[in-house]
């Protein structure tokens, strides 16, 4: 680096590196603030122009590139074949104990082609149609749950809950199956969400932290479980398979990772399962049901947050409902089961739920460092990657940046109706919520679907009000004015993906009528 001028963040330390001053940065953040949030304040206070900095993390780990620009984005998650599409090596140890070993999120390009070419297809448009009917039966458990809270008239922890919708919703796409979660203990729905909860933040950085006896422990204990459950529903799923190879049914996530161990052209069929197929198909589907109801619970959360704090968008939301669907709330779910295709025609839905995904992004993105292989910051300044563990897109940053976006940190969905050279057009790449190129997110068109159909069935039976002064009423803090970040008490803390602090403390409120 010393034959160039690359940015680099301020205070480096040479027996530290960066991690001193990162201390103080976190130190300055609200209590359980996510991480992310303090090298989005390094960037916006000192890289806006280069869009890139260098930050080392010595001696937890090495050296990273932090991406706050579009431009740069692109590069990395596009342009730059070199480098777009693998993912960082060091995140294989923040998914070890999600998803048990190497899995189609942190596979090298060569295995993972494949392999997301079998995948796709259960995430396909006919896939996603077909999977509409299974969201809204689990919508309506959903509603049955909001509907008892608001008749108790007590704090719920919204995120929580959610969770538990979205793991059903999940397990209809992955096993076909429902999983009850929503109703009641479920080992697989469970463990999944122990697992989640005992976490380590800043896994991928930070090996000391695996030093804890208990953490293992249960861990090991999760896993077991899922894998075991799992495991059960692919040996009962061959057996029918090697019965009818032709099978006809809705096919999950499950029923295609089969087809590609066995297809109608083999001679000799397998008799059992390969153990080493067999451990790498239960890797595959504990990733895509942690990845399927994690950052999902996130967003729907957010939404109801932000439409509650700005009535007029809540208000306009409603009348498209109204005007699409009929003001007949308990047909809403019929009409959509028979005609799916409705959900394209609601734009300030669309609208709503990006904008939530700008303010609050449920996971960040990126991409190993290569040798001999160089991007460039927005002033043209050529950044080695060499040696560079992790090159990593901040959306938080970018979502929010004052040089990309007007008016960044309001909730404003007009801004994706706008035409072009309209001061809220936004600029092109710098929304990312699913990423762009080879490894964008696999099921972003089931997940749109996904929400279009939780506020087209909810918004207008309910009302959400946050409790965060009820819950800071009797939870304290020494300086309670730094329980705000950006202008807003429910910022992101990290729980794998990115959630609602304090999983969203809230009151649910039925509508009249």
């Amino acid at each position: 680096m010393s034959d160039y001028k690359q940015p680099c963040a301020p205070h480096h330390n040479f027996l530290f590196g960066h991690l001193l001053y990162l201390k103080k940065r976190i130190d300055a953040l609200p209590p359980n603030a996510h991480y992310q949030y303090m090298f989005a304040d390094i960037a916006r206070e000192h890289f806006q122009s280069e869009g890139l900095y260098y930050i080392d993390m010595w001696p937890a780990s090495a050296m990273m590139i932090i991406v706050t620009s579009p431009s740069v984005a692109n590069q990395v998650a596009q342009a730059n074949t070199k480098i777009c599409y693998d993912r960082a090596a060091m995140l294989k140890r923040f998914f070890k104990p999600i998803a048990g070993g190497p899995n189609l999120f942190d596979m090298a390009e060569k295995e993972w082609k494949p392999w997301r070419q079998i995948f796709n297809k259960g995430f396909s448009n006919d896939q996603t149609t077909n999977m509409v009917s299974h969201v809204l039966k689990e919508t309506e458990v959903y509603k049955k749950t909001l509907r008892r809270f608001a008749k108790q008239e007590k704090m719920v922890f919204l995120d929580l809950v959610t969770l538990r919708f979205t793991m059903d919703v999940i397990g209809q796409t992955i096993l076909n199956v429902s999983l009850g979660a929503q109703q009641g203990y479920n080992v697989l729905a469970d463990s999944m969400m122990s697992q989640i909860r005992w976490h380590q933040p800043n896994a991928e950085a930070n090996p000391l932290g695996h030093i804890n006896f208990v953490r293992w422990l249960v861990e090991w204990r999760n896993g077991r479980r899922m894998d075991q459950y799992i495991g059960s529903e692919l040996d009962n799923r061959f057996i029918e398979y090697q019965r009818d190879s032709d099978d006809k049914r809705q096919k999950s996530v499950i029923d295609l990772v089969l087809q590609a161990y066995v297809t109608p052209s083999d001679e000799q069929k397998p008799k059992a399962l390969d153990p080493e197929f067999r451990a790498f198909a239960i890797r595959q589907i504990r990733l895509f049901l942690f990845t399927g109801h994690d950052s999902t619970s996130s967003t729907i959360c957010y939404a109801f947050h932000l439409l509650s704090k700005n009535p007029d968008a809540l208000d306009r939301l409603r009348s498209e409902h109204d005007q699409v669907l009929g003001k007949d709330l308990s047909q809403v779910a019929t009409l959509l089961e028979e005609n799916p295709k409705l959900l394209n025609s609601l734009p300030y839905t669309t609208a709503v739920i990006k904008e939530t995904l700008r303010l609050f992004p449920p996971a960040a993105s990126s991409r190993q460092g290569k040798p001999d292989t160089n991007i460039s910051d927005d002033l043209g300044t050529t950044c080695p990657t060499d040696d560079v563990i992790m090159i990593w897109t901040i959306h938080v940053e970018l979502h929010r940046s004052p040089k990309y976006w007007k008016r960044p940190d309001e909730f404003l969905p007009e801004r994706w109706l706008v035409d072009l050279g309209h001061d809220l057009f936004p600029v092109k790449d710098a929304w990312r919520a699913f990423e762009y190129g080879p490894r964008n997110c696999i099921a972003q068109g089931m997940v749109m679907t996904e929400l279009k159909i939780v506020l087209a069935c909810v918004v207008r039976e309910f009302e959400f009000e946050d409790a965060y002064e009820e819950w800071d009423r009797a939870h304290p803090v020494k300086d309670m004015g730094r329980l705000v970040y950006r202008g807003d008490r429910a910022y992101q803390m990290e729980e794998a993906a990115a959630h609602p602090v304090e999983h969203y403390p809230c009151r649910v409120y039925a509508r009249p009528g």
